[in-house]
């Protein structure tokens, strides 16, 4: 918890099973092309003996720099450009494609920062206990506050913060020379920066998506750790809050068809078929149309 901190959708967590961590080349050009296969799981108010509920499915192709993710179903594309410094969506069964940059973006979530910064300061001077309860989730999406726990025997990373708390398995390259680390390392890399980006924009999408600060921090912690997550599980602290995971399957191969669908996604971004919109009016039509 990828839209990899999921709303909490994909937007705090962008998470992935265990992964069957298939052999990656021993050339660093190998980690130009992998995939990450996604399954984010609602682990709330369930008997923890019964199978938890899958709520999404995502497929993330990474390809000559860019990465596309698809939701299972959905019909929509999102290509992360990271060398334009933009995002493109291409959603076929609504015929509309629109493009948003990563300074745009910035702005966005800088001006939703500070409104609700505001809320929260209007609530905290009310200083009544059900606005005292309301400001305090908001202000841990701001400042999640989290300290940082690592178990290397398990490679388990654990952030505690102040609304949520992360639970991460994680995976480093093994010692093998099966397995290329400046690959890996290279792989890990743009991952985490597209989650990065992938949570700010799922912020703006989702009405129910959570403030990309906590899952940016959580990505903070694994690059320092140059760890890559293998399943994020996401809490709401309070009583009766949200319970998420995702789980990540790695493929270190693209397929035949991955390349075809990648050939077929590029193709269709261009079809006159389509109609181009700004990033406010596209986001407008997918708010109403829920």
């Amino acid at each position: 918890m990828q839209h990899t901190h999921i709303t909490a959708d994909r937007s705090g967590l962008t998470l992935p099973i265990m992964p069957i961590l298939v052999l990656l080349f021993a050339t660093p050009a190998a980690a130009q092309e992998f995939g990450v296969y996604t399954k984010v799981f609602n682990l709330s108010g369930r008997d923890t003996k019964a199978t938890p509920t899958v709520i999404v499915r995502s497929l993330t192709l990474f390809r000559s720099g860019n990465a596309y993710d698809t939701i299972h179903s959905g019909g929509e594309v999102t290509i992360f450009e990271p060398g334009r410094r933009r995002f493109v969506i291409v959603n076929g069964p609504r015929r509309l494609t629109t493009e948003v940059s990563f300074d745009e973006i910035e702005t966005q979530l800088k001006k939703a920062e500070g409104a609700t910064r505001e809320y929260i300061a209007e609530l905290n001077r009310k200083d009544d206990t059900l606005s005292r309860a309301s400001a305090a989730p908001l202000l841990g999406q701001l400042d999640p506050g989290f300290s940082e726990q690592f178990d290397p025997g398990s490679a388990t990373l654990t952030l505690p913060g102040r609304s949520f708390r992360y639970h991460v398995k994680c995976t480093s390259p093994p010692d093998t020379l099966n397995i290329d680390r400046l690959a890996f390392n290279a792989a890990r890399g743009r991952y985490l920066e597209y989650t990065d980006w992938t949570a700010r924009l799922n912020y703006l999408l989702h009405p129910r998506a959570l403030f990309p600060t906590p899952r940016v921090a959580l990505n903070r912690t694994l690059k320092t750790r140059k760890l890559l997550p293998l399943t994020v599980e996401l809490k709401d602290n309070s009583t009766g809050g949200f319970h998420l995971r995702a789980e990540h399957q790695y493929h270190w191969q693209l397929t035949g068809k991955d390349r075809d669908d990648i050939r077929h996604w590029e193709s269709l971004r261009t079809a006159t078929t389509l109609r181009k919109v700004k990033f406010d009016e596209y986001r407008r039509r997918l708010v109403s149309r829920r």
